[in-house]
């Protein structure tokens, strides 16, 4: 360990001091110096009180903290968004048609043959579990192959043991009359073992394990009873190497749907049955796709969280040259988040929240506490170097770089307020993590930061090298960054016109780029998405996506949930109507369950697989497949076609909407541009007041909002080039709503901390020209460094395995890095000395006691 010098004046021209130094600010301070002030005074008098306090809040949050897991949802998701047609459509289809909502789930059976002895029975075993679930009111239903052909034997066989006389005759009198329709030929060949037991049979429930038991050892492509074909072909594939099993969950259940249990459910079965080498299995649906993203995004968290700590330690260290303040910082931010999950605990009791809010609010934490951090520690090291003691270093320090960090802050939750007004289910969830997580990260760097600093004094800097020498002026980043701001002085005109001009192809890549949110390709690799595949593969993908017509019958058309004579032929109109539009594959409906018209006797004899599209409480349900991709702009003009084709021709069906994935995707794209013009603008404005009236100045909020859509502009281009142009990705459709949002709050730190340093020596009486250039040297070391803390947080964020994480970190990474770097280095001193007295403009509505000296 080298042991620090006491401080001592820096070489070179010392740090201004500015008004109010040694003291409570004079009138030019403002409001906010002159509270914070206050605070510090209060604060740094009783140091050991408010950490012991911190400590006692922690110790309780963290057990606290270990239950949020418990109350994180997947279904709060869903990219439906609310008041539309296609969330009609969802809330009818979760109460009329569970089974084919969104809580259903399928299973994907692989195998050479479906047909063998043992994928047969292992489609039987696990029938079996899933029965105890289904007793239980945790699954409502499951269809299968299995299923199909089984229930045709329990009832074929039913039947024949009610002819041979039922619980009321002998066993003897029964095999007697199975024995007679077996000679007249009304029992098939195949069945005859079976018919046999059934004779046996003392109750209706025997009957159905005999069935079960026939169904698994008949060969089901030559099965000895009719069933519909059309029904077998939508369960099992044309070449017999895939299968579906349909597990249907309650709509109105709390709980998601257990993915976990089903898959090791499934496994099991299938080890039972013998078929492990022979056949695979998967689970997929919507919230199986959801469920297996988020545990693969919880999974990555842990080396997402290593990569980031270990990249700001490492900046911690070269900022600090010290050990124990990087040490200490860490500490800070890290113990801070288990209050933040404590308290995410207790406001998910109220709201939905998922994995990705404690994610997101994880890694914005982490990168803004260290900053904050950074910020307030490094301002009371430019105050001892200035001569004052300790506690008085500590005092200024909170009042300086605390109003940096209170604006700062404001702005971070504004921005995260904003995503509350989202009309889009999933946006919110993560504007809950900022609202929560950044006041007391931010909390906790205003308090816990000073008073480690009273207590420990230059300890707080101990084991390194010289930490207490002037950072901001000495050495190669000094000179550099005077280099830097000499630059900007030089060519201040050209420099603005070369970052204008540089945006014009980032900007083209950015308007030219088609996104998506189509939720399979932005899927990490995990079992759900390959069993979705694997359908899409065998079925296509609009017919695993189709678009639903869903709605109430008019009346007459539905009777006891059945379709009347006048409903039939109303249904069978527009089913023709509906197949008859321009890029419709084909639809299944009432009248034609699976795709062909079946007559009125068909539809009579076959009421279970109407249950699909004519719901007891008069609800229909048309499935339309698209001939074109679901995410096409061709598929967005069939469902166009449709609404037409629903306003002229289905007024004597019912009151019918539009659904499914096309249009989910179609009012999820344009409300998510209406929201995202809508939070910006909020955001802009609530930004923009604050730091008029806090700066007292209209130019510089008006260029901190330009600089950070420029900053954005870049990121995204950037972002696109990458995934799209080079490795053949698609690109988040939410990705510049996200990133707009986020760096509207966390890029303001580095314009705030840089102008708030320019303001501060105006004061003290420097141009704008000398102000500007000292406040790029005093500042620079330290954006620099939040830059990199800041971008290798977030950016940590491309190395999780799901897409949108992947973008989102690159975007917000590359933002950041851009920001604190190229952006506040040069082109903002630039703006600063091309618009010199400008800056300052605002119009006085009273007198100010203390005006900023005019610069020019």
């Amino acid at each position: 360990m080298t042991k620090s010098p006491a401080p001592r004046p820096a070489t070179g021209p010392a740090p201004a001091r500015e008004p109010g130094a040694g003291g409570p600010p004079a009138d030019g301070g403002g409001r906010v110096h002159r509270a914070l002030y206050a605070f510090a005074r209060r604060l740094t008098a009783r140091p050991k009180t408010v950490i012991l306090l911190w400590a006692v809040l922690i110790a309780v949050c963290i057990p606290i903290s270990g239950q949020l897991t418990s109350q994180l949802t997947e279904q709060g998701a869903s990219k439906v968004v609310p008041g539309t047609s296609s969330a009609h459509v969802d809330e009818l289809t979760k109460r009329s048609f569970p089974q084919r909502s969104e809580r259903e789930l399928t299973v994907v059976v692989t195998a050479p043959d479906i047909h063998t002895p043992r994928v047969r029975a292992f489609l039987a075993g696990l029938d079996e579990r899933l029965a105890d679930r289904r007793r239980t009111g945790e699954v409502t239903a499951t269809s299968s192959a299995y299923t199909v052909f089984r229930d045709a034997t329990a009832q074929f066989l039913t039947q024949v043991w009610r002819r041979a006389g039922g619980a009321s005759a002998t066993p003897a009198e029964r095999a007697a009359a199975v024995d007679s329709e077996v000679r007249q030929g009304r029992i098939p060949e195949a069945l005859v073992p079976a018919a046999s037991r059934t004779a046996r049979a003392q109750t209706a429930g025997q009957v159905a394990g005999i069935a079960r038991d026939a169904t698994v050892a008949a060969d089901w492509r030559n099965f000895p009873l009719p069933v519909p074909a059309d029904a077998v072909d939508r369960l099992i594939a044309p070449d017999a190497k895939t299968a579906v099993v349909s597990v249907a969950h309650p709509a109105e259940g709390d709980e998601d749907p257990d993915v976990d249990w089903l898959r090791d459910t499934a496994r099991t079965a299938l080890a039972s049955a013998g078929a492990n080498g022979s056949a695979d299995v998967h689970i997929t649906g919507e919230l199986a796709l959801i469920h297996d993203t988020y545990q693969k995004a919880e999974s990555d968290n842990a080396l997402m969280e290593t990569v980031a700590y270990g990249i700001i330690f490492v900046v911690l260290l070269f900022f600090f040259r010290a050990l124990v303040p990087a040490v200490l910082t860490l500490a800070v931010v890290g113990l801070s988040m288990s209050v933040s999950q404590a308290a995410l605990y207790g406001l998910a009791h109220q709201v939905t929240l998922t994995q990705f809010t404690v994610t997101i609010m994880q890694f914005v934490m982490l990168g803004a506490g260290v900053d904050y951090s950074m910020l307030l520690s490094s301002r009371y090291r430019q105050e001892r170097l200035a001569g004052r003691p300790p506690k008085e270093a500590a005092v200024q320090a909170t009042v300086h770089a605390g109003e940096s960090m209170l604006l700062a802050a404001v702005a971070v939750v504004l921005a995260f307020g904003a995503t509350l007004l989202s009309p889009v289910d999933w946006i919110p969830p993560l504007g809950y993590g900022g609202l929560v997580g950044i006041p007391i990260v931010f909390a906790a760097a205003l308090t816990l930061t000073p008073c480690l600093l009273v207590l420990l004094g230059d300890r707080f800097f101990a084991l390194g090298r010289s930490p207490l020498s002037d950072l901001e002026r000495n050495g190669a980043m000094g000179r550099h960054l005077l280099r830097t701001a000499e630059f900007a002085r030089r060519r201040k005109a050209a420099i603005v016109v070369v970052f204008l001009v540089a945006t014009v192809p980032f900007a083209l890549l950015t308007a030219g780029n088609r996104s998506t949110s189509d939720p399979v390709k932005l899927s990490p690799v995990t079992d759900s998405r390959t069993g979705f595949e694997r359908l899409a593969a065998t079925w296509g993908d609009s017919a695993v996506l189709p678009t639903t017509v869903v709605g109430e019958a008019a009346e007459g058309v539905v009777r006891d949930g059945q379709l009347t004579e006048q409903g039939r032929r109303a249904v069978a109109r527009l089913t023709e109507r509906i197949a008859a539009t321009e890029g419709v594959a084909s639809v299944d409906s009432a009248t034609q369950p699976f795709g062909q018209p079946w007559d009125a006797g068909e539809l009579r004899q076959n009421q279970a697989f109407l249950t699909d599209h004519v719901a007891r409480d008069g609800t229909l349900r048309f499935v339309v497949v698209l001939e074109d991709d679901p995410y096409s702009s061709a598929a967005a003009g069939t469902v166009g076609r449709l609404d037409d084709v629903l306003d002229g021709a289905g007024a004597d069906v019912g009151r019918l909407d539009v659904g499914g994935a096309t249009q989910v995707d179609l009012q999820y794209g344009a409300a998510l541009r209406s929201s995202f013009w809508q939070m910006a603008a909020l955001v802009s404005i609530g930004v923009f007041v604050m730091l008029a009236l806090t700066l007292r100045s209209l130019l510089v909020p008006v260029r901190l909002i330009a600089t950070i859509m420029l900053s954005n502009v870049w990121a995204i281009g950037i972002t696109v080039l990458i995934f799209h142009h080079l490795r053949g990705e698609v690109v988040i459709d939410d990705l510049p709503i996200f990133l707009t949002v986020l760096m509207m709050g966390l890029g303001m730190d580095y314009e705030i901390f840089l102008v708030t340093r320019v303001r501060d020596l105006i004061r003290a009486g420097r141009s704008q020209e000398e102000a500007t250039i000292a406040a790029v040297v005093d500042t620079g070391r330290v954006i620099n460094a939040a830059g990199l803390v800041m971008a290798g947080s977030l950016g940590t964020m491309a190395l999780s395995s799901t897409l949108m994480l992947q973008q989102y970190g690159a975007g917000l990474g590359t933002a950041v890095l851009l920001d604190a770097t190229v952006i506040r280095m040069l082109f903002v001193p630039a703006t600063l000395l091309l618009l010199q007295r400008y800056n300052w403009w605002f119009p006085s509505f009273r007198r100010r006691t203390s005006p900023l000296p005019r610069a020019g």
